[in-house]
């Protein structure tokens, strides 16, 4: 059984319900309160209504100035706030930095937290004073606008570096040796080999060379390297190569039809039709039948609670 970190999630204060849209309304997102809240501790945050814009509030919008300055404005009548928003956002973000978030929740098309939201005056995007600040401060943390929850897929990729974050955390905020990196670097092998086999042997470098590194700088490029991986999409053909590399590990304990049964699984979800969850449940079942205390350790079996992860 794996225990998890209760993660602190930042997230946009609307999401969760909260009356403080411009209009005096919400965004309640019922995935996010009543599946994914239970396991997290939240950290809600409305900057405009903490910057004292009140609700409800003349609707705002990014524009772009002289010299391609963008400033937030009153959409009716054209006060500049941003002198405003950009003090809060100065406060807010250094306290919610120290205060050791693992993942950041954002309400898209916003003008102060919307990662990617149009800009009068000039073609593209830009994200949100908020948002910006944030991604600047933490940029290893694990951040996603509530659009990207949409679907199962998009979920399970976040809530993994959600809880990967609180790992790294937990590790490193207690009093920690080389030997004790190199021992939660074994467990998490499996996760980071399904992502990126280069970054995970970059990884695999820095904890060989920890005795010879500052802590301190160390724990810095650890994190940010895992991060870094587990923000690229591992492809099917790389989990297809951490499932049969996990199977071939029960080649000995395992008779021979449930073995051709484990392989099936894989295979059906090599061709999308089984969620990578249930052979997930299916090895994990295995090894603690067969007490293979390696394969029951890997993070990749159980990288989140199993009701964050697509069934």
């Amino acid at each position: 059984m794996h225990s998890h970190p209760k993660p602190n999630l930042g997230l946009s204060h609307c999401l969760v319900g909260a009356p403080v849209r411009y209009d005096g309304g919400d965004r309640r997102d019922d995935w996010i309160v009543e599946t994914l809240a239970p396991h997290v501790t939240l950290w809600p945050v409305c900057p405009e209504v903490e910057a004292g814009f009140g609700t409800p509030r003349e609707p705002m919008h990014l524009e772009a100035g002289e010299r391609g300055v963008i400033r937030l404005l009153g959409n009716d009548s054209g006060r500049d706030l941003t002198a405003a928003l950009r003090t809060q956002v100065e406060r807010r973000v250094p306290e919610l930095a120290a205060a050791g978030l693992d993942g950041y929740i954002l309400k898209a098309r916003s003008p102060s937290c919307g990662l990617s939201v149009a800009v009068s005056g000039r073609e593209g995007a830009a994200p949100g004073f908020y948002a910006a600040a944030l991604v600047r401060k933490l940029p290893d943390l694990p951040v996603v606008e509530e659009s990207g929850l949409a679907d199962a897929a998009g979920r399970e990729a976040f809530c993994i570096r959600l809880f990967a974050r609180a790992r790294l955390r937990r590790f490193f905020s207690s009093p920690w040796t080389a030997g004790g990196l190199s021992a939660f670097h074994a467990r998490e092998k499996m996760l980071l080999l399904a992502q990126d086999r280069t970054r995970y042997d970059r990884l695999g470098r820095l904890v060989a060379g920890a005795g010879a590194r500052p802590a301190g700088a160390l724990a810095r490029d650890y994190v940010a390297g895992f991060m870094a991986a587990l923000a690229l999409a591992g492809s099917i053909g790389n989990h297809v190569n951490v499932l049969q590399h996990l199977a071939g590990h029960f080649r000995e304990g395992l008779e021979a039809a449930r073995r051709t049964a484990l392989h099936e699984a894989i295979e059906a979800y090599r061709n999308g039709a089984l969620p990578r969850g249930r052979v997930l449940a299916l090895l994990g079942d295995l090894a603690d039948e067969l007490e293979l205390s390696w394969v029951r350790e890997q993070s990749y079996l159980a990288p989140c609670p199993p009701e964050l992860l697509a069934r």
